[in-house]
């Protein structure tokens, strides 16, 4: 069955995605949820490291939703985001990120997200 996780909390999601303290690092905890379709990881000062750590995991396939709002990764990280196969994604969330214009040049020259049908933009300080 489908799995949907939500995580509000910065410690819990570094210890889910293998990063931040040495001894939570050994083995990532996200990759026990084969099935996870939903994961919401909104306001959790996910940065480039974070990001990089999530596009590694092995679960990504099956992502229809993915909500990165109000984190803090640069265009380096959108970078890594946008360079990772996400065959099942329909929605993603990258609303108040501000990752300015080039994080959009990044996103629009992706064809990483064969998918999408709804892309969440808003308060990215795009454009003038």
């Amino acid at each position: 069955s489908a799995a949907v996780i939500s995580v509000r909390d910065k410690k819990l999601l570094e210890h889910l995605l293998g990063i931040g303290e040495p001894q939570m690092a050994a083995q990532p905890a996200l990759f026990v949820f084969p099935n996870l379709t939903s994961l919401d990881i909104r306001g959790n000062e996910l940065g480039d490291s974070g990001v990089q750590a999530l596009s590694a995991s092995s679960f990504l396939s099956n992502l229809t939703s993915l909500d990165l709002s109000s984190n803090v990764f640069s265009a380096v990280g959108m970078c890594t985001l946008t360079s990772t196969f996400f065959p099942n994604l329909s929605f993603l969330g990258l609303n108040h990120i501000q990752f300015g214009d080039e994080g959009i040049q990044v996103i629009a020259a992706s064809s990483s997200f064969p998918k999408l049908s709804s892309l969440d933009l808003g308060s990215n300080w795009i454009g003038d």
